[in-house]
């Protein structure tokens, strides 16, 4: 089965997860600034809060390359899915190895022109918590001079990490201006991550 097939069965797959969220937990979403996505390929750059946008960004960034931690691979039929679409591994104790991965990765989806997905805070982080960017998010620019599109959520208030309930309501996906590799905010990603925080927070309130 080729990668874009398995893509393509991968997103039906993520539509029915949406559905079963919104007629049986009542949790809805809804996606602010789609007129900010560019028309080529781009680094979608996510806060990361719930197991949710890891299912349905294969829905909202069809085709894009999602950078995945090495133990989603060990999930039966999902991380065969991983593996044959294929995604960006990330191994959490050997950074030497998991920067070389995602160069490769990187260099990758540029020839293909695919987009790619990055939860550069690295593992799901509470709704008014904060965790240091990774390193992976400067090699996936210099591999492809990609844009970047600052992506924020706020699924932690509904669907928190380690949460035992899941709570219904309408969970904001929003998607703030495109940063171009010419501008100066490119490689400041210091003040990329304190905007993410500052709009995640305002949408925690």
């Amino acid at each position: 089965m080729q990668p874009g097939t398995i893509r393509g069965l991968s997103r039906q797959w993520a539509h029915g997860f949406l559905f079963l969220c919104r007629s049986v937990l009542k949790l809805t979403y809804k996606v602010e600034g789609r007129e900010n996505l560019p028309d080529g390929p781009f680094i979608a750059v996510s806060n990361h809060q719930s197991l949710w946008e890891t299912i349905a960004f294969l829905v909202l960034f069809p085709n894009a390359n999602i950078v995945a931690k090495d133990s989603l691979y060990r999930i039966p039929v999902f991380g065969w899915y991983l593996r044959r679409s294929p995604m960006m591994k990330v191994i959490r104790d050997k950074p030497g190895k998991s920067i070389r991965s995602i160069i490769q990765g990187s260099k990758l989806s540029a020839q293909e022109r695919r987009s790619i997905v990055i939860f550069p805070e690295g593992t799901r982080t509470p709704v008014n918590g904060r965790q240091k960017y990774e390193r992976g998010l400067s090699a996936i620019q210099k591999a492809t001079g990609y844009p970047l599109v600052p992506v924020v959520l706020n699924t932690g208030v509904f669907w928190g990490t380690g949460a035992r309930m899941i709570f219904g309501g309408e969970i904001t996906v929003r998607y703030l201006l495109t940063i171009p590799p010419s501008s100066e905010l490119y490689n400041d990603l210091d003040q990329i991550e304190n905007e993410i925080n500052k709009q995640k927070d305002d949408m925690a309130d």
